[in-house]
């Protein structure tokens, strides 16, 4: 039996260059395998009570109505604790493949629903041992697809489809309904629940609902749920100099320790046809970019024009949104949105 009994999250203090990511998450729920980091927890010490404490009221309430089986934490001590320290963007994106890996074999239960996976017959190719690759039945590949296995391991959730002329590298998982058109994903990636993925992406995490569903590359990035990328959109992730990628983030410079390191951009943020994002560039939480090239720092709510996103009109925008994947915007999210408009914006 583990000796670890009661676990706190806690998100009291959230770092610079996590900040654009949290907005309306905890660094617990950023999916950065199979897994998300609580998840993780769970598997990890399944007799375990989880705690967890924010700074924000609001933000406290939101992630206790998401997950219910978390306790706020009122003093108690634990055994354990999760810090953001450990999942600072340039550090989940390093470890995502070896995440996908270690999250196949964490449990029971995990171990049981990969068995279950099975590889279809068909004309798509694999390159690699084909017991890496794990395709749920309800899944669809198409034939021309090329999966190469012999780096890490490739893992197809329920209901994703998969088209012809597509070539996947593991380590790499793909969330459920998640739909991968004409694209070239390499390895170290994690796709999110329901996103639209085409081009070339590789070594980031795309977090549920979002779409990059054209050409254009992503390259060592963060991208958020919500996020719409535009055609021929494409992050550079490597300076000419090769030098290390440093961040900026409400005026305070993060220094990534990394010379390949993309773009962090926020939930509900639209990138628009043809922006290069600069090494480095951040985009914070519901912006709209259209200029043909960005660096440095966006602020959460920022519009084309420069003046803020209107806080009624994004929240009638983001629920027309969430509608078209049959999602809904909840009454304490929206609180919470609201919370950071009136922080942000109007202070």
């Amino acid at each position: 039996m583990s000796r670890v009994q009661r676990i706190l999250i806690d998100e009291r203090e959230i770092l610079p260059g996590l900040k654009a990511l949290t907005r309306v998450r905890s660094f617990s729920e950023i999916r950065d395998g199979i897994l998300t980091p609580l998840e993780r927890l769970r598997a990890q010490y399944p007799d375990a009570k989880i705690f967890y404490k924010h700074s924000i009221p609001e933000f406290e309430r939101s992630f206790l109505e998401r997950n219910p089986k978390v306790l706020i934490h009122e003093g108690q001590d634990v055994d354990l604790i999760l810090s953001p320290e450990e999942f600072l963007p340039w550090k989940l994106i390093e470890g995502t493949g070896r995440s996908i890996e270690q999250d196949i074999d964490l449990n029971k239960e995990l171990r049981k629903w990969i068995k279950k996976l099975k590889v279809k017959s068909g004309d798509f190719q694999i390159v690699g041992k084909s017991k890496h690759l794990h395709v749920h039945p309800s899944a669809s590949i198409f034939p021309g697809v090329v999966i190469d296995v012999t780096s890490g391991p490739v893992i197809v959730d329920k209901d994703v489809k998969i088209t012809s002329f597509t070539f996947l590298e593991g380590p790499l998982y793909i969330g459920p309904g998640a739909r991968i058109d004409n694209a070239r994903i390499t390895g170290g990636t994690t796709i999110g629940q329901g996103c639209r993925i085409g081009g070339e992406v590789g070594e980031s995490i795309v977090l549920d609902y979002s779409n990059k569903h054209h050409e254009g590359f992503l390259g060592h990035s963060l991208i958020g749920s919500w996020v719409n990328i535009g055609a021929l959109a494409t992050t550079s992730d490597l300076k000419n100099n090769y030098g290390v990628v440093k961040i900026l983030e409400e005026g305070v410079e993060c220094n990534t320790g990394s010379i390949k390191f993309g773009s962090i951009i926020g939930d509900f943020s639209k990138i628009g046809i043809g922006v290069m994002l600069n090494t480095g560039a951040v985009v914070d939480f519901g912006c709209n970019v259209v200029s043909s090239r960005i660096g440095g720092y966006i602020p959460p709510f920022s519009w084309v024009n420069g003046e803020p996103y209107i806080l009624d009109h994004f929240l009638r925008d983001s629920r027309k949104i969430m509608a078209r994947r049959n999602r809904e915007l909840s009454s304490s999210e929206a609180e919470l949105i609201r919370v950071l408009y009136e922080t942000k914006v109007r202070k």
